[in-house]
């Protein structure tokens, strides 16, 4: 069963953006952070699709499962918990990081950069989760699954 296009392109998407962002952090420090408004709005902005992104695929998961879409994105990824397991339990609080790059737009986001950037590997299982659940339509999470994998 071939994914649905909109679940396809999201998945392209958000491992694209979590490769962009990995280059682009690669190359800054928090001093070049502070002191670059171009470096801040690149990576606030991408993480902010990121975090996004994996809301959107948490939605299309919830839609094939015929579960109903929470009001929260934190909450959207946490319903996800019964189809793609421990992961979302690590992926579900970056939603926080979001809201706040995006809200509190004074303050400097450094934490939160760094924090999305030592999730990026749960972010990749995560979609790696959603594209095997969206392509056969089955859960793949088994009772004993600690890790997220």
């Amino acid at each position: 069963m071939p994914l649905n296009e909109r679940a396809e392109k999201l998945i392209v998407f958000l491992n694209e953006t979590t490769e962009y962002f990995r280059d682009k952090f690669k190359r800054v420090t928090r001093e070049r952070y502070f002191a670059e408004r171009d470096i801040r709005n690149i990576l606030d902005k991408t993480i902010n699709d990121i975090i996004l992104c994996t809301v959107d695929i948490a939605e299309e998961c919830l839609k094939k499962h015929k579960r109903s879409i929470p009001d929260t994105y934190k909450d959207t990824v946490l319903a996800c918990y019964e189809i793609l397991g421990e992961v979302t339990l690590k992926v579900a609080p970056l939603t926080k990081c979001r809201n706040e790059t995006v809200h509190q737009y004074l303050k400097i986001n450094w934490h939160n950069i760094v924090t999305v950037k030592n999730k990026l590997s749960d972010i990749a299982i995560f979609a790696q989760k959603a594209r095997t659940f969206l392509l056969n339509g089955k859960e793949g999470v088994k009772k004993h699954d600690k890790n997220g994998k």
